[in-house]
């Protein structure tokens, strides 16, 4: 993949041409509620150890390459916590309802799509192109999704960032690249891309702006 030199414009602003976002943790979010909680009291975990266990459970890894179905995530979380198959379900339906859309965000690369192209990348289980799409609307803010899952590739791994730059159609320094998880972020620069790591909202949406429209 041909990657040029950094260039800026007159005015300060970088050539960015396209905007490449990770998904959850950056527009869709993960609430504790007070059932999730409940869940991880009972497991005697905090909440986000509860959710990185499903995440990052042997099953759940395998789903982010394609290599597992979300069924086989769950079955292997029963396993884990010894639950009955109602307690598997009333727990799974817990979880995913947990899950939140930032509406102001959205809106914000909404407005950012009129001028540039937008792509999600993201490390997501075989189901994802329909909760990002259907779910929660996701195709309205992005040209293209790009999905771990479908591609055998996950974040940090450098081919899925060149596989994002080939289907955008832009060099590498003529993209930007947000995730809440820095060595995502790191393998992305080390590629060429600008890279924004996700704190919070306002953060993201100032870094992205300066870059997009100068300061």
């Amino acid at each position: 993949m041909h990657r040029e030199s950094t260039e800026t414009q007159p005015d300060g602003r970088y050539d960015i041409r396209a905007v490449l976002c990770d998904v959850g943790g950056v527009l869709i979010h993960k609430k504790h509620t007070p059932a999730l909680q409940q869940w991880a009291k009972s497991f005697h975990l905090e909440t986000m150890e509860l959710v990185l266990s499903i995440w990052l459970c042997s099953s759940g890894r395998r789903a982010a390459l394609g290599q597992a179905s979300v069924e086989d995530v769950w079955r292997e979380i029963q396993q884990i916590y010894a639950l009955t198959e109602t307690e598997l379900e009333a727990f799974r339906h817990d979880f995913e309802r947990s899950d939140y859309l930032d509406i102001e965000f959205v809106h914000f690369l909404q407005g950012v799509r009129k001028d540039r192209k937008v792509a999600l990348l993201s490390n997501a289980w075989p189901d994802a192109r329909y909760i990002f799409g259907d779910v929660f609307g996701l195709t309205t803010v992005s040209d293209m999704m790009i999905l771990s899952c479908e591609e055998g590739l996950a974040k940090p791994d450098q081919r899925i960032y060149d596989l994002a730059a080939e289907r955008l159609g832009f060099p590498h320094t003529s993209i930007v690249f947000i995730d809440d998880y820095p060595p995502n972020v790191s393998a992305a620069q080390a590629c060429g891309m600008h890279g924004i790591v996700y704190e919070t909202r306002e953060q993201t949406m100032a870094a992205l702006h300066r870059l997009l429209y100068g300061s």
